[in-house]
């Protein structure tokens, strides 16, 4: 193989490695709930979104038809088990009559960064986030009438 040859494959090899690298360290989105015409309606809410809960960053994936409709927390199977990728795809459902509020605890999927301490995934911990999680909606512009 040529010299050229190499450099083109070593050259191309790196924008795939570097792509994949800078994809996989985004924040990821989540696309906007769109009427049967098409339109996002002006009541509706679809946001990916960091928050700092018991010290560290954790994620919430927030949809939702209406925001007049009641907040329903779902929270996943257990550590290392979220279920945000999937959400929309088995509970879009639900996001006709709630505001589903998905959220990645600690130690699961986008609230496992590199580094984590898994000495703080406790029983009290885990507690105190979803306390704190609660009053995080509480405070916001989703008025919350149910918290399963």
């Amino acid at each position: 193989m040529s010299i050229a040859k190499s450099g083109i494959i070593i050259g191309a090899a790196t924008l795939v490695v570097l792509f994949i690298f800078f994809w996989a360290l985004s924040p990821g989105s989540t696309p906007a709930i769109k009427d049967e015409q098409g339109n996002v309606p002006a009541d509706s809410i679809a946001s990916l979104d960091k928050v700092d809960i018991g010290g560290m960053d954790q994620w919430i994936l927030v949809r939702g038809k209406d925001v007049s409709n009641p907040v329903l927390l779902w929270l996943h199977g257990g550590p290392g088990a979220a279920q945000m990728p999937i959400a929309r795809h088995f509970n879009g459902a639900l996001e006709e009559h709630f505001i589903v509020v998905h959220w990645d605890q600690r130690g699961a999927g986008k609230s496992n960064p590199f580094g984590f301490e898994e000495q703080t995934m406790t029983f009290e911990q885990f507690v105190d986030d979803a306390h704190q999680m609660t009053q995080y909606l509480k405070k916001g512009s989703i008025k919350i009438r149910y918290t399963l």
